[in-house]
């Protein structure tokens, strides 16, 4: 009998049927990928990273916060205890050409190129507002600047 294998990324793991399987292998660009995490997040945050309305921030002596317009959250590392593997979309990477020969009846192939030894966590924090309140305190803001603003029609021209 012969097999025809089908390599496909992503899609091909998303759309498994169930009771159904597909090969997994390395990818011919399979390592450790240091630049690739996995960082699981709420529904609700979907629509703003998506629409890029969140920064992360933090400075290199600092934990890294992720900011959205209304709220700060945490990131921190979570080790995994199973093995997730990152499964590039098709089209994504070139494929490997010549996938190992499988037992069974397989559906397709999905090239492996990072297991993930664990994934990024976001924990809401409350912002951290010492440094603004340092920023404000170096040039504070009197009533005389408001009463200036007001007299010479708000544009704080002296």
């Amino acid at each position: 009998m012969e097999k025809s294998l089908r390599i496909k990324g992503a899609e091909s793991v998303l759309n498994l049927e169930p009771n159904s399987s597909i090969a997994i292998g390395y990818h011919a660009l399979f390592g450790s990928h240091d630049d690739l995490m996995l960082l699981e997040i709420d529904e609700k945050l979907l629509p703003d990273i998506l629409h890029e309305r969140v920064a992360l921030r933090g400075q290199p002596d600092e934990d890294s916060v992720l900011c959205t317009p209304s709220k700060t959250y945490a990131i921190k590392f979570v080790g995994n205890s199973n093995s997730p593997f990152l499964i590039p979309p098709s089209g994504q990477f070139p494929l490997c050409e010549n996938p190992q020969d499988f037992d069974g009846e397989v559906h397709g192939f999905a090239p492996v190129i990072k297991v993930a030894p664990g994934n990024m966590e976001l924990v809401e924090v409350a912002p951290k507002l010492d440094k603004l309140k340092l920023l404000l305190s170096k040039n504070p803001y009197g009533y005389e600047d408001v009463l200036e603003m007001d007299f010479h029609g708000g544009r704080g021209e002296k």
